[in-house]
């Protein structure tokens, strides 16, 4: 009788898999190679991998992309290009996002932490890479960092592109002031969050079939930076059930902040690796002195500062830029400049992956 209202689920996975083919074939206008990495236990991780065009894999150090909350692996499609010419770049969904299986996240900011990194492990050792430069964005960087922290044999540089979770949050006291500092959307959320669970994305499936006009609308920046296709796609990723956003969410304070901040324990990453950070002028984050901090507490650790006149999202805003900050810190890396002056060698000494 009532066959011809719309659905109120406005995604499948069916739909999802045809939004990220239309992104592929649409932005992406190089090699690549696609893969869906199983864990071992039916868990299975999207990753993108992407070679040097007409010439054998370099002896150069791979570079890992990890994306930020809500986004996905092909958020970097304006930067693989570039960044691939003389290594292998590779890119991956984190687990419960995008096309990446759904896990279930124990309600716990350092247990869901924990799985975070324990999930990226595995996915390291299903593709048999030793070591490589880690770059992430957002709460990539955060999980980055966390990822340097357990396993530093791995991870050879991390880049930090406008880092989401480094600074402390405010106290409760401060909390209402703070919160004026944050993008409408988010303040409106953690307000909503004080007084029953509240997801970040929950707009976008409560919207039901409105929610793809929702996001385009309310994403004008997005589909500007990143393309209407992309944007698409980016509503059947987070149009799911929902997984890695609420990892996220139990180790999230005012969705500003993190519950466990990188900046009181960033000396628990080994001296040997280096880190390079790329802010973004204008962005939401206040990420102002946090390479003040870091110094701070790593005097012996190499430390590169950069920032490029755009907002959060600095890598496709300013991708030409972006790309080559990158390209130029990952040559440091191949050269070993970016090596500590003291303190002791890493535990494990190895060479780079070649794919």
């Amino acid at each position: 009788m009532f066959s011809w209202l719309p659905s109120w689920k406005a995604t499948s996975v069916e739909k999802l898999e045809l939004a990220e083919r239309d992104v592929l074939s649409t932005v992406i206008t190089y090699n690549y190679e696609s893969r869906m990495i199983d864990l071992g236990d039916g868990t299975c991780i999207r990753t993108f991998i992407f070679k040097p065009s007409g010439q054998p894999a370099p002896q150069t150090c791979p570079l890992v992309m990890m994306h930020g909350f809500g986004a996905t692996s092909l958020c970097y499609h304006k930067n693989f290009g570039e960044l691939c010419a003389d290594r292998t770049v590779i890119s991956f969904d984190l687990p419960g996002f995008g096309r990446s299986s759904r896990f279930d996240f124990t309600p716990d900011a350092e247990a869901a932490e924990g799985e975070f990194v324990e999930l990226i492990e595995r996915w390291r050792a299903a593709m048999e890479m030793d070591q490589f430069i880690l770059l992430g964005h957002s709460f990539g960087a955060f999980l980055a960092c966390c990822y340097g922290m357990k396993h530093p044999s791995h991870v050879r540089h991390i880049v930090l592109v406008d880092p989401w979770g480094f600074a402390q949050g405010p106290t409760p006291e401060n909390a209402e002031a703070a919160l004026m500092e944050l993008p409408d959307g988010i303040r409106m959320a953690a307000k909503i969050n004080k007084v029953f669970t509240f997801y970040p994305l929950t707009p976008i499936r409560a919207a039901g079939p409105l929610g793809l006009s929702l996001l385009h609308r309310t994403r004008q920046d997005l589909v500007h930076y990143l393309g209407e296709s992309f944007v698409t796609y980016l509503y059947h990723c987070n149009a799911q059930t929902p997984s890695g956003e609420v990892g996220y969410y139990h180790m999230q304070y005012l969705y500003g902040w993190a519950k466990c901040p990188i900046l009181p324990r960033i000396n628990q990453l080994h001296d040997s690796i280096g880190l390079t950070l790329i802010k973004g002028s204008y962005s939401w984050l206040d990420n102002e002195h946090i390479g003040d901090h870091i110094q701070l507490k790593r005097p012996a650790s190499y430390l590169a500062l950069h920032t490029i006149h755009a907002g959060h999202h600095l890598y496709a805003q300013k991708n030409s830029t972006f790309n080559i900050l990158v390209s130029s810190m990952c040559a440091i890396v191949d050269e070993g400049g970016d090596l500590a002056t003291s303190g002791t060698d890493r535990s494990e000494q190895s060479t780079p992956a070649a794919f």
